[in-house]
């Protein structure tokens, strides 16, 4: 399992390719159950990727915290009677692949095969048996909770994940983003194999999910693999909308002693969703403050010119219930105070005055020009065409993408980042000796 938090930024920061509706003219269709399904057929290479996403993130952990990630990395460990290793086996003959991943909002779970007849037989067969017929054995349930276990251990070891989850810890009290992906040691040891059966029979289900085909296959052959991998699927219902998170109501410091040589710096405060009226001024005005990395007034402030770290990067994470802006990076010890004092005068200034025309320029055309890069395959399509649905993005997210980045403004900029941050509302995370 590989647990993600960031890749949905792919929708805010690399659709900016002028594509257009022959390009991804995809087919969308409803199952008799409620899956809703899109394909897009992509012949070029006989492959095919396919995607099916559940609305069963962490953030529907409730109070057992890790019962999601747990849940998911079940799911393949014995079905339909057949071990864990036989499915695994099955799918490595016919050269598939499948993998699980998790974040906050969402459960995916993806199936990469050859389209040849026999292949892409067995690879959907076990891919069906992995959604629908999970057995939750009790020598599978211990050793993958064992795992997890390990895994949120291992976090307290490492300074950058120390920091990140105690950001979102404080950012989000009392909300279903507040606590980590994988849970807690106290919660997970906590949870039970009923709970897990539980959690698939209530989140994955039909109208609960978002099933996305990209590769070389038909479309009646899509229609009978989505009937396929999906029609034993109860129907259920969707999951709850995830409450929008509100702004703290002042800043906050979190100091958090570490033995490391160097400062864990995060600063941010919450940020957007995907529908957020300003969200194309803060994608392209983002490039300019810390999104550009090298040539961003942070990287050339802090590194450039001072060599305070070795890089710094500010970014919007749209999530459904508000994800964060977050400025990251880190520092050694005895250079965290100046460092803090550069990114402090530099957001402020970037909120009075906002990008210079020859910067707001290269935003848009490193955005507009990136687009090929971050569709290098059909999984890289998949992935995007997931998201656009899963956050019901409109129809012409694509085809408008870049006529909208190019038309934001330094004006629309300096309004949309006054709007959205306020530095008297800033939360600061360090983890280290400072």
């Amino acid at each position: 399992m590989r647990i993600f938090s960031a890749c949905i930024l792919a929708l805010t920061i690399g659709l900016s390719h002028p594509a257009t509706a022959s390009t991804f003219k995809t087919e969308k269709w409803v199952t008799k159950n409620g899956v809703q399904v899109v394909f897009y057929p992509a012949m070029e290479v006989p492959m095919l990727d396919v995607s099916i996403a559940f609305a069963a993130g962490s953030a529907y952990d409730d109070n057992q915290y890790g019962l999601s990630a747990l849940t998911s990395s079940m799911m393949n460990q014995g079905n339909g009677g057949k071990s864990a290793s036989v499915i695994a086996e099955t799918l490595a003959d016919v050269g598939a692949q499948y993998k699980v991943e998790i974040n906050r909002d969402m459960v995916v779970f993806s199936l990469r095969t050859l389209v040849a007849a026999e292949e892409m037989s067995k690879a959907s067969s076990v891919f069906a048996q992995i959604l629908n017929h999970p057995d939750f054995p009790d020598p599978a349930f211990y050793r993958v909770k064992k795992q997890q276990l390990m895994a949120i251990e291992q976090a307290q070891e490492s300074p950058e994940d120390v920091a990140q989850l105690n950001f979102f810890q404080d950012l989000y009290p009392n909300h279903p983003y507040g606590h980590p992906v994988n849970g807690t040691m106290e919660r997970v040891n906590a949870i039970n194999k009923n709970q897990l059966i539980e959690f698939k029979q209530r989140y994955y289900v039909a109208k609960n999910s978002i099933l996305v085909m990209v590769g070389a296959i038909n479309s009646k052959t899509a229609h009978q693999l989505a009937d396929q991998l999906t029609q034993e699927l109860p129907e259920g219902q969707a999951a709850p909308a995830i409450p929008k998170a509100p702004q703290l109501p002042q800043s906050q410091t979190v100091n958090i002693p570490f033995p490391s040589s160097q400062t864990m710096i995060r600063l941010g405060q919450i940020g957007i969703d995907h529908h957020n009226p300003n969200n194309f001024p803060l994608v392209v005005g983002n490039y300019v403050l810390g999104g550009g990395s090298l040539v961003s007034q942070l990287g050339v402030e802090v590194r450039e010119k001072r060599g305070l770290a070795y890089g710094i990067d500010s970014l919007f994470v749209p999530m459904s219930g508000n994800g964060p802006f977050l400025i990251s990076l880190s520092t050694r010890n005895k250079q965290t105070g100046e460092a803090l004092e550069v990114i402090k005068t530099v957001l402020g200034n970037y909120l009075d005055k906002g990008p210079t025309d020859e910067e707001l320029d290269a935003a848009k055309k490193y955005l507009t020009g990136s687009f090929p890069l971050s569709l290098s395959g059909n999984r890289s399509i998949a992935n995007i065409l997931l998201r656009m649905n899963f956050y019901h993005l409109p129809e012409d997210f694509l085809d408008t993408y870049t006529a909208r980045v190019n038309a934001v403004t330094s004006q629309q900029v300096r309004q949309a980042f006054k709007q959205q941050l306020d530095p008297d509302k800033l939360l600061l995370v360090t983890v280290g000796k400072s």
